[in-house]
This record gives C-alpha cells, sequence and structure tokens, in this order.
C-alpha cells in the first residue's frame, strides 16, 4: 500500500464508522420511546420524574373559646401522634398538634359554609417538589408585641414590633403511601432590610447560587420545629392552647376582630398527598393532572418573598 495513502484511507474508514455507530444509536433511542409509550407492549417502560407533594389546607376562626375550634376538632384529633418531647415543646409555648383520621367532625365542616357577615372558608392547595418548603402566613401584622418563649424549661421574654407569624412547611414522601411534614415556626418582625440569601432551587450538584431579597428580620423557632408524618384520609390539625397568653400559640392563632376588641382563635387544617413514588404515567401527556397515576399536578412553590400561600380567618 502506498502510505501517502494509508492515514487518509483509515481516517475515511474511522468517519464511516462513528456514522454507522451514530445511526444504530439514535435507531435504538428510537426503539426504546416507542417501548416506554406503549402500554400495549409486553414490558412497557417507566418514565421516573421529580417526587411531589400537594397540600390542602383551610384555616378556620371563631371567637375565642367556641366549641368549633377549641373543642370539637381537639375531641377527635389524636396528639399522642406526636413524639413526647416535642409535644411537650409545643405545650409549653401554647401550641396543640395532632392528627384526625377519617372525616372532620359535623360542626367543623359546617364552618366552611358559615352565614353571613362571615365568608366562607376554603381550601388552598399548594403542590411544590419533595423537600421544598413553603411558608402560612397567619393572620396580619402586630404594631408591638411581648412573647414568652419557652426553651426547654427557661422562659425568655422578647420584645417584637411590626411582627408577624407564619409556619415554613417542608413535604416529603414517607413509606409508601404517606407524606412527611416538617414544621418549623417563625416570627418576622422589625424593618424592612435587603439582604442577600441562598436560592432554594439550586441543583444538587450546582454551584451555590444567591439572590438578593427585601424582607424583615426572621426568627426561625428550630427548636419548636416538629415532624408528623401523615396517612391518606388523615388531617393534619394545628391551634394553640387560648388561655396561655403571650405565648407562640396565641400570637400565631389569635388575632382582634377587625375594628373590634373581640379576639378570634383560629386552628389550620392540613391534608397532604403525592404522586405515586417519582414514577410518571406511561404514556406521553401535556396535562399530567389528568393522568390516574399522578396524584398532583406539579407546580412551582412560591418564593419566600411572595409568602406564600396566606390563609385569612373569616371576618
Amino acid at each position: 500500500m502506498n502510505r501517502k495513502f494509508a492515514a487518509p484511507a483509515l481516517a475515511m474508514m474511522a468517519l464511516a464508522g462513528c456514522n454507522m455507530s451514530r445511526t444504530q444509536v439514535a435507531n435504538k433511542a428510537d426503539r426504546v420511546t416507542a417501548t416506554v409509550f406503549n402500554t400495549n407492549s409486553d414490558r412497557p417502560g417507566r418514565v421516573i420524574e421529580p417526587r411531589y407533594c400537594k397540600l390542602d389546607s383551610a384555616i378556620v376562626s371563631r371567637p375565642v373559646g367556641d366549641k368549633v375550634v377549641d373543642a370539637s376538632v381537639w375531641n377527635v384529633a389524636d396528639e399522642q401522634l406526636i413524639p413526647a418531647e416535642a409535644r411537650q415543646a409545643l405545650e409549653a409555648n401554647g401550641l396543640r398538634i395532632g392528627i384526625i383520621t377519617g372525616s372532620l367532625p359535623a360542626d367543623v365542616v359546617e364552618a366552611f359554609k358559615p352565614s353571613p357577615p362571615q365568608k366562607e372558608t376554603q381550601w388552598v392547595h399548594v403542590a411544590l417538589p419533595e423537600g421544598e418548603h413553603t411558608p402560612y402566613v397567619l393572620g396580619g401584622k402586630t404594631e408591638t408585641v411581648t412573647l414568652l418563649l419557652n426553651h426547654r424549661g427557661k422562659v425568655d421574654g422578647r420584645d417584637y414590633h411590626d411582627a408577624g407569624g407564619r409556619l415554613l412547611i417542608t413535604p416529603a414522601h414517607s413509606g409508601s403511601k404517606g407524606v412527611s411534614l416538617r414544621i418549623v415556626p417563625e416570627i418576622h418582625h422589625g424593618d424592612t432590610r435587603r439582604s442577600i440569601a441562598p436560592l432554594q432551587n439550586a441543583a444538587p450538584f450546582a454551584q451555590q447560587e444567591f439572590t438578593i431579597k427585601d424582607g424583615q428580620q426572621e426568627d426561625i423557632l428550630r427548636e419548636m420545629g416538629v415532624t408528623v408524618d401523615l396517612q391518606p384520609n388523615q388531617t393534619l390539625v394545628i391551634g394553640c392552647r387560648a388561655q396561655q397568653t403571650r405565648s407562640l400559640g396565641t400570637f400565631l392563632f389569635t388575632e382582634p376582630e377587625h375594628n373590634s376588641d373581640r379576639m378570634f382563635q383560629s386552628i389550620l387544617l392540613i391534608q397532604a398527598s403525592r404522586n405515586s413514588m417519582g414514577v410518571a404515567p406511561t404514556r406521553p401527556s401535556d396535562e399530567p393532572g389528568e393522568l390516574p397515576d399522578l396524584a398532583v399536578r406539579p407546580m412551582p412553590p412560591p418564593s419566600k418573598d411572595q409568602g406564600g400561600p396566606r390563609i385569612n380567618p373569616p371576618r
């Protein structure tokens, strides 16, 4: 063989080999795609999607001491399902958490259809990826308030101005059908200021990104956080012990009626569902909510600056 033509010939053969390989790969990909979305196939494929959780929440508000918010739900809610140490920390700060299995009490259901002039209580629906939190804003802001916070038996008095409360809730899949909720209370207070905060939606292996945001100072009470597992047909109830004045519970779940000195007490109801172990339906669709295998519709979680779902008590 003429050496002058040996190298070009080998290069052409290599290019031909590469072209054949790419064609074969493309054909194989087409066959795999057809198998994945062919529900009549003997071995249909499965498309994996991110895990999502859906939270349905509502606030029921009544005058302080009303049986709907102070007795009915707690007569059927199981507070013993909350870990003992966490339950004691919540009780010391005027908070109550329990789980209702089955239907809600009849008078609580009736509270969703109150007579005028009260507003109708409605469910608020939020769907977000597993592990991402959403803040639940409770009531309005208080110009000045002094709270007695109990930290493991030590009481600490704190003064706040222009303060508002919220619960930071982070869902995750639990077991085969359940949803685990991490609940942490927060107090936002003081003047609005500019700060730098990390982005929540950064990819696992991506470089951490930051954003500039305007907001109040945040007191995140992690020592009062609690994790609760919810199964289908269960409702989480969060409320307060109204007799414990100046506690975190009364700050979050009581407030005066507009243009009146009458105090209202609230309870927060949460029901949770999820998609099926991160497996998407076996046929393509632009509307995942219409498919039976997907329990929730993916939606981007609200940013913290937006304040999350705000559920105002009826007046």
